[in-house]
């Protein structure tokens, strides 16, 4: 069936289930973030600018992680969305 022939009822249905299949894949890739995490991880992630900010991970939540950027500033982060920088040394 093509989007086009579509209902708004069977969009709104698919709409549905795709937002419950997005949610599901985020918790997942979330659980597998905080898995690796610990306090004093170093972390980057992107800010609302776009530009990377890099931190210390200071609090671990069941759902957001507190980062803490050489500025001070403290973040508060869905897992999802941070890296952990690997040391290179």
């Amino acid at each position: 069936m093509r989007i086009e022939d579509m209902t708004i009822e069977q969009l709104l249905e698919l709409n549905e289930i795709i937002c419950e299949r997005i949610d599901y894949l985020r918790s997942r890739q979330d659980q597998d973030i905080l898995k690796l995490l610990c306090l004093g991880n170093q972390v980057r992630f992107q800010n609302k600018e776009g530009q990377t900010e890099f931190g210390i991970v200071t609090k671990i939540n069941r759902k957001t992680v507190v980062v803490l950027t050489k500025d001070q500033k403290q973040w508060k982060i869905p897992p999802g969305m941070l890296s952990i920088v690997k040391d290179v040394n």
